[in-house]
């Protein structure tokens, strides 16, 4: 029993004792507050405020701050780095008896705490620990610039083994990227703390509006002493629960304006990866794990369907990325997609895309009047995609053995293509359609508001009746054929009434077998002569040998071809060629993209034609040129289809009139040698090689002719 007493008595002793302690710690600390604030302070480099403050024995001994706030760098911010409802500071017991100060601990109970970075890439936290002069920027003298570097690299006065963050808050501001982020419900553990040697940290929190923790990490980051850079070494585990990228765009709003902008996104992403290396002013860590989108779904402007069923694990491996071939859909299209970044700063990624069946009405609106849906069908392409300095740089090639396109069969479709400094170049392109084949080459150039362009294209057989319907399908089937083309053309604008204008370059167009519907060259010259009767110079069994000619509504051609200067909204021709069976047309003059206009023609009859409507009616043999071809010129001006081509009026009539005159010399000369072998003598000398001569004589015939029709011999 006497035991017990003697160690209750020693308890009691020990618990006066210590509280006898307490009691001059505590006074201690009360009566050196402002020392303890000031030597904060002067270690910090930061103004300090605090309520009440007092002894703690929670694990050790130390002192109790409430109402903690700690100024930010007014370069910074004029609002605190840090409050906190309370704060808790231990020392080291040893130092302490000394009236040495050495933290071992620092406790920070529901912080909220505020990083800033600037637009010169410098954290606030940076200049934790520096006392910063402030004077008028002047030019560095090199012995300034030597102490600036030792001050940079010494260590602080304050030295911190541990920092722990119950129930905090952090909102981090990121002037130069545009970064806005809050995390709440955050503990973190700070191992070491210090400024000249690593940091080991521990952090969980609640991100992007969760309404309980989603990330966790763990890692090191290596000292804060001498980086003035403004770059963090990390190196570390990162692991974020999936969370909506809605949340992500209200927190990146900067990322939402430069990358994602006019983009509806839904779905979720999650992170898992290992964090190793710089970050900051422009350079990130490498990154070991897997990003996972989940259900992502989103709404592309320029798209006329969206995005949906995206589900994808990109896995990252140190400054390389990989995406496993991953399918989604853009309405009803089912699309596959794999990507491999070779880099990651800067971006240069290689993918390859590829889709059973791409139906075109899910990227953009179907045009007015198409009666069958566009499909490319087993579409492959592949190629690769840099982003650098906020630049886009892209090349690639896509295939497709069939679909349709514009009411038409295409078949082994080909293209190359690059992108650089906006200016998108197809390198090559190819296809056959219209029982033809195409290939062209060109480049759009959208550097200005205005975007230029140029195209050179080459056109193989294709059926010229087919391309209309497809092309412009409630226009006039005017003309049918098979077509080949060299085309080069320059332009600018962004809607065809704007284009036409500013189009200029040189073609060259060849139609075989053709035909002009609705149209019949020869009879629309002969039946607008605007001389009486010129109709009926055409005898009618003339008029039956020849129907093509005469009796179709339609004008078969073997070849219609001509080269053409394309300016001012026209097509300007001086070597146009129709070329039919009996007849062949030459001509000059423009087209313009209004369907008006305005040629000058000379419409040629074969020589067999020529000679049987001659024989027939002496009278067209004035029309006749010296090969004893009918020739009759034409003008063809209006608009089409409703234009019809007009002979040379004043031409036909004086070509008439000569006709008529020479048919009424043989006549004469007919007539006058009727008579003179009625007058000649029975019997009679045959004239010398002289008067025979004379006889014969042309200009000797019209002077007899002309001397008997005025009665004169």
């Amino acid at each position: 029993m006497r035991k017990w007493m003697i160690l209750g008595g020693v308890v009691l002793v020990l618990i006066v004792v210590a509280g006898f302690a307490v009691a001059n710690l505590n006074s201690l600390i009360n009566r050196n507050k402002d020392y303890l604030i000031a030597q904060a302070e002067a270690a910090l480099g930061r103004k300090i405020s605090v309520g009440d403050i007092g002894l703690t024995l929670w694990g050790g001994i130390g002192a109790r701050f409430k109402k903690f706030s700690l100024a930010d760098d007014p370069s910074f911010s004029n609002e605190p780095f840090v409050r906190a409802a309370d704060l808790q500071i231990n020392m080291k017991l040893w130092p302490l008896l000394r009236k040495e100060f050495e933290i071992s601990k620092v406790i920070l109970h529901r912080p909220v705490i505020t990083v800033i970075r600037d637009h010169r890439g410098q954290y606030n936290f940076s200049t934790l620990g520096r006392d910063k002069e402030k004077r008028e920027p002047r030019k560095e003298t090199d012995r300034e610039k030597r102490d600036r570097r030792a001050e940079r690299g010494a260590a602080p006065g304050l030295i911190v083994s541990l920092v722990d963050v119950d129930d905090g808050a952090v909102h981090y501001i990121d002037k130069r990227r545009g970064l806005d982020l809050r995390v709440t419900q955050l503990d973190f553990r700070i191992k070491d703390a210090g400024f000249d040697r690593p940091v080991e940290l521990a952090l969980e929190a609640a991100i992007l509006g969760a309404a309980k923790q989603n990330l966790k990490v763990a890692g090191r980051v290596r000292p804060l002493a001498g980086q003035a850079d403004g770059n963090l070494s990390v190196e570390g585990d990162v692991e974020l629960q999936p969370v909506p990228l809605a949340a992500l765009e209200t927190a990146l709003p900067r990322l939402h304006e430069r990358i994602l902008r006019g983009l509806d996104l839904a779905g979720s992403l999650g992170v898992k990866a290992r964090v190793s290396g710089a970050f900051g002013n422009g350079a990130l860590p490498a990154v070991r794990g897997t990003l996972q989108l989940q259900s992502i779904r989103a709404r592309v402007p320029q798209l006329a369907a969206p995005i949906t069923d995206l589900n994808a694990n990109i896995k990252f491996t140190g400054q390389t990325a990989d995406l496993p071939e991953t399918s989604f859909r853009i309405g009803k299209s089912q699309l596959r997609l794999a990507a491999t970044a070779a880099t990651l700063n800067p971006l240069h990624l290689t993918y390859r895309l590829g889709s059973p069946e791409l139906h075109l009405a899910d990227l953009r609106a179907p045009a007015a009047g198409k009666k069958r849906p566009e499909i490319l069908r087993d579409l492959k392409g592949e190629g690769t995609v840099a982003l650098k300095n906020g630049a886009v740089t892209q090349r690639g090639s896509l295939s497709s053995p069939s679909g349709t396109i514009a009411d038409a069969e295409y078949r082994d479709l080909r293209a190359t293509t690059s992108f650089a400094g906006n200016v998108l170049t197809i390198e090559s392109l190819s296809f056959g359609a219209f029982d033809g084949s195409m290939a062209a080459s060109g480049r759009y150039d959208m550097r200005e508001a205005t975007p230029r362009f140029a195209i050179t294209t080459n056109v193989k057989a294709m059926n010229l009746t087919e391309i209309s319907r497809a092309l412009f399908p409630s226009a006039p089937q005017n003309i049918a054929g098979r077509i080949n083309m060299d085309l080069d053309v320059t332009g600018f604008g962004k809607e065809w009434p704007a284009i036409q204008k500013t189009l200029k370059g040189k073609g060259r167009a060849e139609v075989i077998d053709g035909l002009l519907r609705d149209v019949n060259l020869a009879e629309s010259v002969l039946s607008n002569t605007g001389v009486p009767g010129a109709i009926n110079l055409i005898p009618a069994d003339i008029r039956r040998k020849y129907p093509n000619v005469f009796s179709s509504k339609d004008t078969e051609f073997k070849q219609l071809k001509g080269s053409a200067t394309i300016s001012d909204g026209r097509a300007y021709t001086d070597d146009l060629v129709v070329a039919a069976a009996e007849f062949e047309s030459t001509g000059k003059g423009w087209f313009a993209f209004d369907r008006t206009v305005d040629f000058r023609g000379v419409l040629l009859f074969s020589q067999a034609l020529s000679q049987d409507i001659t024989s027939r009616t002496p009278a067209t043999r004035g029309l006749a040129n010296e090969s004893g071809r009918i020739e009759i010129p034409f003008t063809l001006s209006g608009r089409l289809p409703g234009a019809k081509p007009r002979p040379d009026i004043g031409y036909i009539a004086r070509a008439m009139q000569k006709g008529a005159v020479e048919q009424g010399f043989e006549q004469l000369f007919r007539r006058r040698s009727r008579r003179g072998a009625a007058e000649a003598p029975l019997q009679q000398e045959p004239p010398s090689g002289s008067q025979e001569r004379r006889r014969r004589d042309p200009v000797e015939e019209i002077r007899r002719g002309l001397e008997g029709l005025f009665g004169g011999r």
